[in-house]
């Protein structure tokens, strides 16, 4: 399976001292998402830097996203004088967590040149 990091690199990368409890999972997910998005223009050898970062980043996305999907009932907003609230859908979170994924990817890998010489990002006619 496919993995862009280490437990050592997670923890150095964004300063912390633990893992989160799925992680050998949530990196196979982190970087299956980023070599698709990518389209397999990633040297599996020599991962650049960024996109170790970038995966640190996603893997941190897909666990806030799944721990939301798994409560029943997240405040999406709460009007206090006419005391109502609503609440987010699956659905709502899976897109918002998409965007969020697919921003921080741009946001990262915009400048990463792949080994076929072309930006990582470049969906274009190689």
């Amino acid at each position: 399976m496919l993995k862009y990091i280490t437990e050592d690199e997670y923890k150095k990368l964004l300063g912390k001292d633990s893992i989160p409890n799925d992680f050998n999972n949530l990196v196979i997910k982190a970087s299956s998402y980023i070599n698709y998005n990518t389209h397999g223009r990633i040297d599996k050898n020599d991962v650049p830097e960024q996109v170790k970062y970038t995966t640190c980043l996603i893997v941190d996305l897909i666990n806030e996203e799944n721990d939301k999907l798994s409560k029943i009932g997240n405040l999406k907003s709460q009007n206090i004088e006419g005391w109502s609230e609503s609440y987010s859908t699956p659905e709502e979170i899976k897109t918002d967590y998409e965007n969020k994924k697919y921003s921080t990817l741009k946001k990262n890998l915009w400048d990463v040149i792949g080994i076929d010489g072309y930006p990582l990002l470049y969906s274009g006619v190689c």
